[in-house]
């Protein structure tokens, strides 16, 4: 009876039978996943040394089509202060979206960079690198005090 049945679709449109090769909606095969973030960078500032503090971001997708996220991870902290529960492989349709948490936690009273890697499938930002800071509580930067540190002596060694 499946053979018979296959033997007669065989002739026909995919519209006479049902039977569809991709979606419908040209919109869908042909839009493009748009990324929104809220942050350009993340800071976290006041921590207590010992103890742990986090703050949030949030990707929304703003595309005409779904959103990929790829991976979201820590890719540079040198001082082994920040911490992420990297994420793989999710999707977000048009308006959706979610808030993630960077955490740090300070055991000396320096400041720490690092940088947290989102790739997606957004074409215009199919690769972000935020940059991540903790302080210290009480941290006071220190001052620029724009010198260079060049004496503008010559260090040619002279004739």
């Amino acid at each position: 009876m499946h053979i018979l049945a296959l033997s007669l679709l065989v002739g026909c449109s995919p519209q006479d039978t049902g039977l569809s090769n991709g979606p419908d909606d040209q919109e869908l095969a042909t839009g493009t996943g748009k990324m929104e973030l809220d942050v350009t960078e993340i800071v976290i500032s006041d921590i207590v040394l010992g103890y742990s503090k986090s703050a949030q971001f949030t990707v929304t997708s703003t595309g005409d089509a779904n959103l990929q996220i790829y991976e979201i991870r820590i890719v540079a902290d040198e001082s082994d202060v920040f911490f992420f529960e990297e994420v793989e492989d999710i999707e977000f349709a048009p308006g959706q979206g979610d808030t993630f948490t960077v955490v740090a936690d300070l055991d000396v009273a320096d400041a720490a960079d690092g940088s947290l890697r989102l790739r997606t499938s957004d074409p215009d930002n199919a690769t972000v690198t935020l940059p991540l800071h903790a302080f210290p509580e009480g941290y006071v930067p220190p001052e620029d005090t724009g010198d260079t540190a060049d004496t503008g002596g010559d260090s040619g060694g002279g004739s």
